[in-house]
């Protein structure tokens, strides 16, 4: 294990000499800076309870600063699974579990995520039953891809 944690940092460290050559030389923060923000941010929002700012975009109609994870659940589910990044999907998993997002869509995807991402998401998280309500089937009927 030690030998391939070694061989992982020369990559990255050799990595970063390139870049640095490419950009002439200027100064770029080094990968472990780089991770340990991006871990700080992450235990942040977790401490808080609050959005990654990344996904700030995804909510213009709201107050972003004043989004909470628990009252604003569903609107953050929805959006992350339709229109988010994949870092930002893996934060939405880590945030809520997989278990409550699988809940999530099986009871609100069909209804609230186009028919593509209502699909992929069925196919991820191994969903067969879910509420389908008779004039939200219509509505969906009528459609395009």
């Amino acid at each position: 294990m030690k030998e391939q944690e070694t061989d992982w940092k020369e990559l990255v460290r050799q990595a970063h000499e390139r870049i640095q050559a490419d950009l002439g030389g200027r100064d770029l923060p080094s990968p472990e800076d780089v991770l340990g923000q991006l871990r700080d941010e992450r235990f942040e929002q977790f401490l808080t309870g609050y959005l990654p700012n990344s996904t700030a975009w995804l909510f213009p109609e709201y107050d972003f600063e004043s989004m909470q994870l628990e009252s604003h659940s569903g609107v953050i589910i929805e959006r992350l699974l339709e229109r988010g990044a994949w870092p930002q999907i893996r934060w939405l998993f880590a945030a809520y579990g997989e278990a409550r997002v699988a809940d999530w869509v099986r009871r609100h995807g069909f209804r609230l995520l186009s028919k593509r991402s209502f699909a992929l998401w069925r196919l991820a998280l191994d969903i067969t039953d879910y509420v389908a309500p008779d004039w939200a089937v219509e509505a969906k009927q009528m459609e395009a891809w």
